[in-house]
């Protein structure tokens, strides 16, 4: 269980003065650890409580709790890591320098001494905690601040002391929490797999990206639209020994990706269900004469591309037979050019919301993350409904439901199709750089319409600078500037500037205040 500390008798904790001296009790002179601090707020705007973590060191942090009795509450999780341990006394031995006439009880009321022999008998009693789970032979998940962690006996070497054990398992648990933040996490997907079991919780990989791979039945290899469902530990005992593979815990890893034939060999030698024609293909549909959503609203998208966590709720009528990961097209029909506005693929599942159309109907939408974004109006190359029609003549391409499934063989040949149209619009920006052509696209940048903004940062350390951002306008480019140095309290970044690239492909720095992200 997490012990508890109560701070009694004081009149006014001044946690500001506390937090500094904990500070400079926890850091030694020759030691630089990157405090973090978490706030939560209550109703009334204040601040209920503050949890502790030390950056690549906790497991579970430190929590604060400012009580409307007054009391203090210094809560130490039951598997804090040594550094968590570390730091909640000296923030205790902080309250009782800064505030001499307070008291420190237990949960039980009873006085205890703010000592380093308490605190290295606290961090004992983690270890007991976590030695007690590894010997007692079953799985256990532990919440962690980031990260779940799950600890099976089968995980540690049989023949290793406890004390060996228990360490590795807390170096687990702590690793877990830092070094995965960057990968990104595999959606989970619920399918009928076999006779035998009703729902299998699955994560796909496609080998196309760094990824967290959390916990779930079955992995999902990918093999152009083959998936072939391993056995989660299968997998792991497959992959183990390989450089781009990680174990992080019983029952999670991550993966970076292989070169082409390596990815090729894990998915012949693998044994599972093999399922063809996995990802679905749905064509989604936006008519700009009776949508609420506008060419307006469009271009905004278009500035708003690159921005994290973008991504569009529409409707969708074949919502029974969509999964998560599955792709889609938009196509945009109405006055004006007829064609592809949109690519990408589901990344929720269907619910119910209120008729766009005002109509009352029952109507359920799903989210969608893209990977191309096109303006019909102004780009100089479209895959337009009338190339569609005539390639795949079986599907109402003008009319219909937003969301309708294609079959199989409609859906290969559009992505036939799609690439071939793809080829000549890369084509086309290699010949004519600088002119107008919106059209973007997730891992390319691409110079479109009048003049473009690239957003670029120099990090310390690195000798090289990078390109973070894209914007269509100066003032969509200092937005996102200064929405960075909100994200970077630390000031990581030792320059961030803009490039403005013109039509006629020459490169100039524009004007702008450095400091307020101001234009002069």
């Amino acid at each position: 269980m997490a012990y508890k500390y109560f701070i009694k008798g004081v009149r006014k904790f001044n946690d500001e003065k506390v937090a500094e001296k904990a500070k400079t009790l926890f850091l030694s002179e020759d030691e630089d650890y990157n405090l973090l601090a978490r706030r939560k707020t209550g109703k009334n705007g204040e601040v209920d409580s503050i949890t502790v973590l030390i950056d690549e060191w906790s497991t579970q942090g430190v929590r604060i709790s400012y009580r409307i009795d007054g009391l203090i509450e210094v809560e130490l999780p039951w598997l804090a890591s040594i550094m968590d341990v570390r730091y909640c006394f000296a923030y205790l031995q902080a309250a009782k320098k800064v505030h001499r006439s307070a008291r420190f009880v237990d949960e039980n009321g009873k006085d205890v001494k703010i000592t380093n022999e308490e605190a290295r008998q606290q961090w004992f009693v983690r270890c007991d905690n976590m030695s007690e789970i590894i010997e007692k032979g079953e799985g256990l998940t532990v919440k962690g601040w980031f990260r779940d962690f799950y600890i099976h006996p089968d995980r540690y070497d049989k023949e290793s002391s406890i004390e060996d054990k228990v360490y590795k398992a807390f170096d687990e648990f702590t690793h877990l929490q830092w070094l995965t933040l960057g990968f990104d996490e595999l959606p989970e997907e619920n399918r009928h797999i076999s006779e035998e079991e009703e729902l299998s919780s699955i994560r796909v990989l496609d080998n196309t990206k760094q990824c967290f791979i959390e916990d779930c039945s079955y992995i999902g290899l990918m093999q152009d639209n083959t998936c072939k469902m391993v056995r989660l530990l299968d997998f792991y005992e497959q992959m183990e020994g390989n450089e781009n593979f990680i174990r992080m815990d019983y029952k999670q890893a991550l993966l970076n990706p292989l070169p082409n034939d390596q990815w090729e060999q894990v998915f012949e030698k693998a044994e599972g269900i093999v399922i063809e024609n996995y990802r679905k293909t749905f064509i989604m549909r936006w008519n700009t004469d009776i949508s609420g959503y506008t060419m307006e609203d469009l271009e905004d998208s278009i500035e708003n591309f690159y921005e994290e966590g973008f991504y569009y709720d529409w409707s969708i009528w074949d919502y029974k037979k969509v999964h998560i990961g599955d792709n889609f097209f938009m196509v945009r029909t109405g006055n004006g050019v007829n064609g592809i506005v949109m690519k990408g693929t589901f990344t929720g599942m269907p619910y119910v919301d209120e008729d766009w159309s005002g109509r009352g109907r029952k109507v359920y939408y799903i989210r969608m993350s893209l990977t191309h974004l096109i303006h019909p109006d102004k780009c100089s190359s479209v895959l337009t409904t009338e190339e569609l029609s005539g390639a795949i003549p079986g599907f109402n391409w003008q009319d219909g439901h937003s969301g309708e499934l294609l079959t199989d063989s409609q859906a290969s040949k559009l992505e036939q199709i799609w690439n071939a149209y793809l080829c000549r619009a890369h084509d086309f920006q290699e010949k004519n750089r600088g002119v107008v052509e919106p059209f973007i696209e997730k891992g390319k940048q691409t110079v479109v319409n009048e003049n473009r903004f690239e957003i670029r940062c120099h990090e310390w350390g690195d000798d090289s600078d990078y390109n973070w951002s894209w914007s269509n306008t100066l003032q969509g480019a200092l937005h996102c500037l200064k929405q960075f140095r909100e994200k970077d309290p630390d000031n990581i970044y030792e320059n961030l500037y803009i490039i403005e690239h013109h039509r006629d492909g020459t490169l100039s720095i524009p004007e702008y205040d450095r400091d307020t992200f101001e234009i002069i």
